[in-house]
């Protein structure tokens, strides 16, 4: 594949992905992991190390989407400050360690566990009613359990190059209470910081073998770059979907996302 084939297809998925990362809070990891498996073979990356430049890369494509999402849902004051810092906080801490981690730990546990928690996410999006049954609580869970959430998925997002949107979404709605539109906006803040903190610490980890041509760290910059730029371009129209539609669409939404989701990870598994 020529490197002007590649780039086009990066930026075209890239422009995808960032319209779901703009409507759905996402950090669009959804996408570009499956992709990136995919496309950096192509581009020079060794199988043995390819899972790693997968999460790296992912991760700070990722970063650059979901950060402009979250700067036009600030904007738009489409979030709640609260569970924004605190569930931060949380993310930082442990999506700044893990990355160091992930070269020397099985991952395969971790993401059984990850895709029984999305499967328990997409059983309470298919099934919720407007009465909040299963799992949707009828008093928002206190505001202590924001710092641990955010500790929690911090290690996931590092280990899988995932955002963490995929828990955020569901838990500020389902736990938290948070309507729908306001909980988009917020989860983009929380997602973009889990992201780029986790991309920093990938920027300082190194393969024992060569270091392919454009990379930095576990980041090939050959594929984060169009794929960052059509997603930036992406986010600003999912970010107007969010606005005007209803909570109802949102779910529908994340729910079909969610299904990809676990279909790619038990595929990876297996």
């Amino acid at each position: 594949m020529s490197e002007l084939a590649a780039s086009l297809i990066f930026l075209v998925s890239g422009f995808f992905s960032g319209i779901l990362i703009g409507m759905l809070g996402i950090g669009g990891g959804l996408v570009f992991v499956p992709l990136l498996y995919f496309t950096l073979p192509l581009l020079g990356i060794p199988d043995s190390t390819l899972a790693y430049y997968t999460i790296g890369t992912s991760l700070f494509t990722g970063a650059m989407a979901v950060t402009n999402s979250s700067i036009l849902h600030i904007k738009a004051k489409n979030f709640i400050k609260k569970p924004a810092i605190f569930i931060s906080l949380g993310s930082l801490f442990t999506a700044s360690i893990t990355p160091f981690f992930v070269v020397k730990v099985e991952s395969k546990t971790l993401e059984i566990i990850f895709a029984s928690v999305l499967f328990i996410v997409l059983i309470s999006m298919l099934f919720e009613s407007d009465k909040r049954k299963w799992l949707v609580l009828s008093n928002p869970l206190s505001e202590k359990y924001y710092l641990p959430l955010g500790l929690f998925v911090g290690i996931f997002s590092a280990f899988i190059g995932l955002g963490g949107g995929v828990i955020y979404l569901p838990a500020l709605m389902n736990l938290f209470l948070v309507e729908a539109r306001k909980a988009v906006g917020t989860s983009s803040i929380i997602a973009a910081v889990t992201m780029l903190t986790a991309t920093v610490s990938y920027l300082f980890q190194s393969a024992n073998s060569v270091m392919p041509t454009g990379a930095l760290g576990f980041i090939v910059l050959a594929a984060a770059i169009p794929l960052g730029i059509g997603a930036i371009i992406g986010s600003f129209i999912g970010v107007k979907l969010t606005l005007k539609s209803s909570s109802r669409v949102i779910k529908k939404v994340f729910a079909g996302i969610l299904i990809i989701a676990i279909i790619r990870i038990l595929f990876n598994i297996g």
